[in-house]
C-alpha cells in the first residue's frame, strides 16, 4: 500500500471511528480502528512500516482530535513497533492468534493512555477505568480485529528470508 492510498485510509477511519460508531457503542466503548489499522499494519508489514504507521496516524489524530498533543503520537507508534516485533515470529496466523494479540496490544494502549491520563489530570482509580473502559475496549477490538480477520486481511501472508528474521515481503493470495 503506498502512503497516499493509507494517508486517505487513515483519514477515513478517524471521522468513522468518532462519529459513524456511535452507533455501535456498547456503553461509550467502541472499536478503535485506527489501532487495528496499525496493529495490520505492523504484523505483516514489518516493525518499521508499523511504527510509521502509528507516527503518522497518531499524528493526524492529535492534530484532528484538540485533545494533548503526542500521546496518540507514541502510543500509535509503540503499537505499531510492539506488532510488527511480534509478526517476526508468525509465520501462520489464525483468527484466534490475531484477537488475542489485538487484546494484548489494545491492553497495553489502553494502560498507556491512562498512565498518561494520571499523570497529566490525576485522580482517576485505575480499577475503575480498566473494568469500564480499558478491558471493554480491548474486547471489542478483538472480536472486530479477528472479524477482520475472518474477512479477508488473512489472505495476506508474510514470507521470511530463509537467515531467519529479517525483512518482510507481502503478498495478496
Amino acid at each position: 500500500m503506498n502512503r497516499w492510498t493509507y494517508s486517505l485510509l487513515v483519514l477515513f477511519l478517524i471521522p468513522l471511528q468518532t462519529t459513524w460508531l456511535n452507533g455501535l457503542s456498547l456503553n461509550d466503548v467502541k472499536p478503535n480502528l485506527v489501532l487495528l489499522l496499525i496493529y495490520f499494519t505492523g504484523f505483516y508489514a514489518g516493525e518499521i512500516n508499523g511504527m510509521a504507521a502509528g507516527l503518522a496516524a497518531g499524528a493526524l489524530m492529535d492534530l484532528l482530535s484538540g485533545g494533548p498533543f503526542g500521546l496518540n503520537i507514541a502510543s500509535l507508534a509503540m503499537m505499531g513497533l510492539a506488532s510488527g516485533l511480534v509478526g517476526r515470529f508468525f509465520i501462520r496466523t489464525t483468527a484466534t492468534l490475531t484477537m488475542g494479540l489485538v487484546f494484548i496490544l489494545s491492553v497495553f494502549n489502553g494502560i498507556l493512555t491512562y498512565s498518561f491520563h494520571q499523570w497529566v489530570v490525576g485522580g482517576i482509580p485505575f480499577i475503575e477505568v480498566f473494568r469500564w473502559t480499558i478491558l471493554p475496549e480491548a474486547l471489542y477490538n478483538a472480536a472486530v480485529g479477528s472479524l477482520l480477520f475472518l474477512a479477508g486481511i488473512g489472505r495476506l501472508r508474510t514470507q521470511k528470508t530463509e537467515s531467519g528474521p529479517g525483512p518482510f515481503s507481502i503478498s495478496i493470495g
